[in-house]
């Protein structure tokens, strides 16, 4: 592919994605290039591996992004090399030329060059990790509950966590729930044989927060049963155990690998000025020295404001995507570009249900506020109105039922035929949907809309449907009619929204058969009959629903929704 292109941007992250709008929006060509299809909800890859999540509920299409904004073309191609001094980005779908450049390729995991790290240890960086560590858990619990020594099931129910950041945290405090909801019931020998241990280089949790609430959250996780080791270094990573510095051996079959991340950029950087991780170091308005038409972002600069360098995390990337987007505008008006300025809006970690702890200036909150500030934040941020709602549904569930029925992913995953970085075809989750699988949804919404509209007539006429139910001689009219009203809205929001829909339409059958039976059952008055059949056949309608399930649009059945 070759062609011209005002702003070109490598790498779909929170980053890319918020420059991409910005620029577009005021009518500037952007093209946005990246390897893989969709955007990737990184702070959620952790519910995928520990069974919360299902992986197409943390990814969006770029195409669907970007649909409302004309300007703006997206290009799945991976990056080979780009040339600054001719303002050329050659990819394996040919030479893309440039006027301004936005590296924005985001990170790879961080091994430290300890041996046997990169080949053993898994990270959690990309889909394709959780995806895969997800697959590797279930294997290792399953292969414990075969007739094993005890030695070969403490190796496979041993999981060491290496790196106690966020995302150790929060893989630790999931992955003791996810234990607990496969191994606890059924398996108690193995649940007590199961261990989680996080390994951690400094002397506390969570460094970038008040020792208050890295002191909680040890707690917390202490309580879910983690051991903690704090001050610890791994010395060596082989499929079998991790040795740490000080001599002593861990047999574990799965070293979790949280341990930081370093740039992964998509050029040669030999001629860039670079600091720790790889990070490009930029000018204070992000621009690359010596190459005015190019910035880098998020996780691949090394942004430095004062004495300290940024950490790293989403908030700082969306924030260096808007001061990317407004310097280019700036540039392209002939104006010059200006200092990035960071606003911190505060930091937040979940540790498992019901707690999490939240930073901001003197702020500082932990347990059941914390968690839900947290939810509310990635729940904000989530791209996808479905999405969000497929979330928020597994977000109750799980903590209503305090348990996980997990499924393993059947590989090849149908949305991802080929997790390789060199090989990432289009997935269908940027296709079109088959507009068969939405009939279904129609007949739930017409099934529901009789319901709905009966409740709400009800509400508003209450006074002469009591009167009405009292004048057929039956007792409580009042109690009567409030528990026909409820029985309505909870069935009809149950078919409508396709949640719990079995159990709504059995709802609605229960509250059916009474009121046939007790209000239409006159048969010698012709509209009585019309309203008794009609009535039977609402009943045959939700037995069909209750054998046969919401189909594939609803938040039972997440397949067909989160592919949109």
């Amino acid at each position: 592919m070759s062609g011209n292109s005002q702003v070109v941007i490598v790498g779909a992250g929170f980053s890319g994605i918020t420059a991409s709008k910005i620029i577009a929006q005021a009518g500037v060509n952007v093209l946005l290039i990246d390897r893989n299809s969709y955007h990737t909800f990184i702070p959620l890859l952790y519910q995928v591996a520990t069974g919360l999540l299902q992986p197409q509920q943390v990814i969006y299409p770029v195409s669907h992004i970007l649909k409302n904004y004309p300007q703006a073309r997206f290009l799945q191609a991976e990056v080979n090399h780009t040339d600054f001094e001719h303002h050329i980005v050659h990819t394996n779908a040919g030479e893309i030329d440039y006027n301004y450049l936005i590296l924005a390729t985001g990170s790879q995991p961080q091994f430290a060059e300890i041996p046997g790290a990169s080949e053993y240890g898994k990270p959690l960086v990309l889909l394709s990790d959780a995806v895969k560590l997800r697959q590797h858990l279930l294997t290792c619990i399953e292969q414990a509950k075969q007739e094993l020594s005890p030695e070969q099931c403490k190796m496979l129910l041993t999981f060491v966590i290496v790196g106690g950041g966020p995302t150790g945290v929060e893989m630790a405090g999931g992955l003791c729930e996810l234990l607990n909801s496969l191994l606890a019931k059924n398996h108690p020998k193995l649940q007590q044989l199961s261990e989680v241990i996080l390994l951690q280089s400094r002397d506390r949790l969570l460094v970038n927060f008040p020792e208050k609430l890295s002191l909680y959250t040890a707690q917390c996780l202490q309580r879910k049963g983690v051991k903690l080791q704090f001050s610890t270094r791994v010395q060596r990573v082989s499929p079998e155990s991790v040795e740490l510095q000080n001599g002593t051996i861990i047999p574990t079959a799965t070293t979790i690998w949280t341990a930081g991340v370093e740039a992964n950029p998509a050029t040669d950087t030999e001629n860039l000025s670079t600091a720790r991780k790889g990070k490009i170091v930029v000018q204070p308005t992000l621009q690359i020295p010596n190459y005015d038409h190019v910035y880098a972002i998020g996780d691949v600069a090394y942004v430095k404001l004062g004495d300290e360098a940024l950490a790293g995390v989403a908030p700082e990337a969306l924030q260096q995507g808007e001061a990317t987007a407004r310097n280019i505008l700036l540039q392209i008006r002939g104006k010059s570009p200006q200092p990035f300025e960071y606003i911190d809006k505060g930091r937040a970690a979940i540790i498992g249900r019901n707690a999490g702890v939240v930073s901001k200036d003197k702020l500082q909150l932990q347990g059941i506020l914390g968690w839900l500030i947290w939810l509310g934040i990635h729940f904000y941020y989530l791209p996808g109105g479905r999405n969000r709602l497929n979330v928020v549904y597994s977000w109750i569930r799980d903590s209503l039922q305090q348990s996980r029925f997990v499924k393993p992913i059947i590989s090849p995953y149908p949305e991802f035929k080929d997790f390789s970085l060199k090989n990432r075809p289009i997935s269908t989750v940027s296709q079109g949907s088959k507009p068969m699988k939405y009939i279904p949804l129609i007949g739930r919404s017409f099934l529901s809309s009789i319901f709905l509209y009966s409740a709400i007539t009800k509400i508003f006429g209450f006074a002469g449907t009591q009167q009405m139910i009292a004048d057929r001689g039956l007792p409580f009219p009042t109690l009567m009619l409030l528990g026909n009203i409820i029985f309505q809205l909870v069935g009809g929001i149950s078919l409508i929204l396709g949640y719990k829909t079995r159990i709504g339409a059995l709802v609605l059958i229960a509250f059916l058969i009474p009121t046939t039976l007790v209000f239409h059952n006159f048969l010698a008055d012709p509209a009585e009959t019309t309203a008794f059949l009609k009535n039977l056949a609402l009943i045959g309608a939700l037995l069909m629903v209750s054998y046969f399930g919401s189909g594939p649009v609803s938040l039972d059945t997440g397949s067909g929704v989160d592919n949109i």
